[in-house]
């Protein structure tokens, strides 16, 4: 047993110094950019990189940066039905002491989201983030006013989009840390939004659990816990409240604080850790393309297994 133990704690010190040398490759900040990157800059410099950059500016020549304030969306959207999640806090798709919590699915018109959005009910938090092409399914009218795609993304990347989504909300929502297996291109027209963003690595660090499912439901007014059969594996970790005692190789991680403003373009590699915040009634819109299967999706599936069989922290 002495000997297991013994190589045990010889492949963790090698884990760490791996990730202390991972992280020293990486940028000291996220490149900011003050011109779009050719699809070849693109593909060389952050796609095969797994490197994220802001291009600021990046869609101010979009119609819906000059046009999409509040009376514009409602003549365009008006009683347009949209899907909104709704919780009594702002944590949809998060975790609340051993549960997962998804939000409540409701159908509303535009008006009536809009409406609260200006006039905020205390005790319930909505939120447009259905994702799943939602830009194009539900909100089909705004689409003249944005890119159908980011064309130095689709030419480097080989396809279009799967998937172009619209984003609104109060600022009291929440998106927790997680993470996609896209290339994101998230883009903010209106407000700003708050990203905190780890690496990878981080997965092998902080290493998933899991949660009995739950969703939140309102009934005769007052919202209740609806448990569900299934369970879901999620990063219990919360940038903004855990400390270092809790997972102390965090500490060592890259980590990365950027505010996207009206205007802003973030490139998000597949498999960036990333939990975000925005300013009230913020509007964005992203993209996402299809990750590359290749080298880097095995070496991060073996940080992901590295994570599961060690226990790192004692």
């Amino acid at each position: 047993m002495a000997e297991k133990d013994k190589k045990r704690k010889s492949f963790v010190n090698c884990m760490k110094d791996f990730t202390d040398e991972y992280c020293d490759l990486l940028p000291i900040d996220v490149p900011i950019l003050d011109k779009a990157p050719t699809s070849l800059e693109f593909l060389r410099n952050y796609v095969s990189s797994n490197v994220p950059f802001v291009l600021k500016n990046g869609i101010k020549q979009w119609p819906a940066y000059r046009k999409w304030n509040d009376s514009y969306l409602r003549e365009q959207l008006h009683n347009n039905m949209c899907t909104v999640a709704v919780t009594p806090n702002g944590y949809a798709d998060a975790i609340l002491e051993d549960r997962f919590m998804l939000p409540e699915e409701r159908t509303i018109s535009f008006n009536e989201f809009l409406d609260e959005m200006n006039c905020p009910v205390h005790d319930r938090v909505l939120y447009l983030q259905k994702q799943n092409n939602c830009l194009v399914d539900e909100f089909s009218c705004l689409m003249k006013d944005v890119y159908s795609h980011v064309p130095w993304a689709t030419e480097a990347l080989g396809d279009l989009p799967e998937a172009a989504n619209f984003w609104m909300g109060d600022s009291r929502a929440v998106t927790s840390l997680h993470k996609d297996h896209y290339e994101n291109i998230y883009c903010v027209v209106r407000g700003s939004k708050e990203f905190i963003l780890y690496p990878p690595i981080l997965a092998a660090w902080v290493p998933y659990k899991t949660f009995r499912k739950s969703q939140y439901c309102w009934e005769d007014g007052k919202c209740k816990i609806k448990d569900l059969d299934d369970e879901v594996k999620w990063v219990p970790f919360d940038p903004k409240l855990d400390n270092d005692k809790k997972f102390p190789m965090v500490s060592q991680l890259k980590k990365y604080h950027i505010i996207l403003e009206a205007g802003d373009m973030l490139y998000l590699p597949a498999l960036w850790f990333h939990h975000v915040e925005q300013s009230h009634s913020c509007i964005a819109v992203n993209y996402w393309y299809e990750m590359k299967y290749d080298m880097k999706y095995a070496f991060f599936r073996l940080m992901d297994e590295f994570g599961q069989s060690e226990n790192c922290f004692d």
